[in-house]
């Protein structure tokens, strides 16, 4: 089950932004940036990685019943 008490609908607002990446070495990239924040809880992250804007949600997000088989 989620972190969460189990609720009909979740609300996500998802923001992202360019933002200079410092690497192992002394150069910088740019790159991705984003926070979410689901709207119920208030809870947010901020990411770099997609995996990690993923699992955020799918902490809300309890997967549906397989259908019946015939």
């Amino acid at each position: 089950m989620s972190r969460h008490m189990q609720e009909s609908q979740h609300t996500f607002v998802v923001r992202f932004w360019w933002e200079w990446e410092r690497g192992e070495s002394t150069d910088q990239t740019m790159g991705w940036r984003g926070r979410i924040q689901h709207v119920q809880s208030g809870e947010g992250i901020t990411f770099r990685e997609m995996n990690q804007l993923l699992t955020f949600i799918e902490g809300y997000i309890t997967p549906l019943p397989s259908p019946p088989r015939d």
